[in-house]
């Protein structure tokens, strides 16, 4: 079982923000949301700070992995910061494992926040420092936005960041996974359209209370099973969302059997499965048909569709912290502030 994490300080006006690039080199690529995102910080009464390494562009990452570390350490030693931001995910946050200072991190407990890849770091933070992280919007995908972060992603990051009361999500009234070419700036041209939400799905009723923990599926699958970051999930309310590559059903199915066969399942006290990027409806049924049979021999509560990971808007869910789950009813409450 998980013991009680650190959780770091609220944030304030006047606090820093400091955007790191552990995976890939968005600050390069994609400049024009960087800016906006910066905006957005800037909104809140907060000021930005992009650690040295951040806007570089090596290829498919930003910098070397020592480079890329550095970073982080930079941004925890630094009293003023409060937030450490990712940029974006990308796929290779790995190659970060070996060269971090997690006893540097836990002495200096920030808020740490992204999604996707940084699921790597969400879990070697909490497993080797402690620190409890937020799975929640990047700097450049979701509050770089046009022509503003949408509502629900604001309301849900705040209460993350400044609220200090116990949290109820709610499904969002409206969601996309619309693309619009970030390279051609498309995204500048209109807003993405958005479509109407038909509010989270129940695949098996039951009750849970437990640390909330998990992240990206395939993150999880590749590079965090087997590995010394790998966390006990005895009594965990697991999340788990697909990426922007759309794995087919058959490939989920291939990646939930890894886990069944860990009994993760059997470990686990609940379930929640985000809503999938680039799925049409028959996709969206078939995808639920394996979730529900994967986890038949568990027999866990399993709550789907949820507003966490690739698509949009999305929640900011602290992990670590110990949140109620009634599948049945399609509740999710943290027991405690973020």
């Amino acid at each position: 079982m998980l013991r009680s994490p650190i959780v770091p300080a609220r944030v304030r006006p006047g606090d820093t923000v400091a955007i790191v690039s552990p995976s890939a080199p968005s600050l390069a690529r994609f400049p024009h949301r960087a800016e906006r995102g910066r905006a957005y910080l800037e909104s809140l009464g907060l000021r930005v700070r992009p650690m040295p390494n951040a806007g570089g562009d090596a290829g498919w990452v930003s910098a070397s992995p020592e480079a890329r570390a550095d970073d982080i350490h930079e941004a925890f030693r630094d009293e003023d910061v409060t937030v450490v931001l990712a940029a974006i995910g990308g796929n290779h946050s790995n190659q970060l494992l070996p060269h971090l200072d997690f006893d540097l991190i836990r002495s200096h407990p920030k808020i740490f926040q992204g999604y996707s890849d940084m699921t790597v770091l969400h879990w070697a933070f909490l497993r080797h420092a402690g620190l409890s992280t937020l799975y929640g919007p990047a700097l450049v995908s979701e509050l770089g936005e046009y022509p503003h972060v949408l509502p629900y992603t604001d309301r849900y990051l705040r209460a993350a960041w400044f609220g200090a009361e116990p949290v109820r999500f709610e499904p969002a009234s409206e969601w996309t996974d619309e693309f619009l070419d970030w390279g051609a700036k498309a995204d500048l041209v209109r807003p993405r359209r958005l479509r109407p939400g038909s509010g989270w799905r129940t695949l098996r009723p039951g009750t849970a209370e437990g640390p909330l923990l998990g992240g990206c599926l395939e993150t999880v699958c590749w590079h965090l099973k087997g590995s010394a970051a790998w966390l006990d999930l005895d009594g965990a309310i697991l999340l788990l969302e697909t990426s922007e590559e759309a794995p087919s059903p058959a490939e989920v199915d291939a990646y939930l059997t890894d886990l069944e066969q860990l009994e993760v399942f059997e470990r686990a006290a609940g379930l929640l499965f985000g809503r999938p990027y680039g799925y049409d409806e028959a996709g969206v049924e078939v995808l639920w048909r394996v979730v529900t049979e994967r986890t038949a021999a568990a027999g866990l509560p399993v709550l789907a569709d949820l507003d966490l990971g690739h698509t949009d808007p999305m929640l900011t869910l602290p992990l670590g912290a110990v949140a109620t789950l009634d599948a049945g009813t399609r509740e999710l409450r943290l027991e405690s502030p973020p």
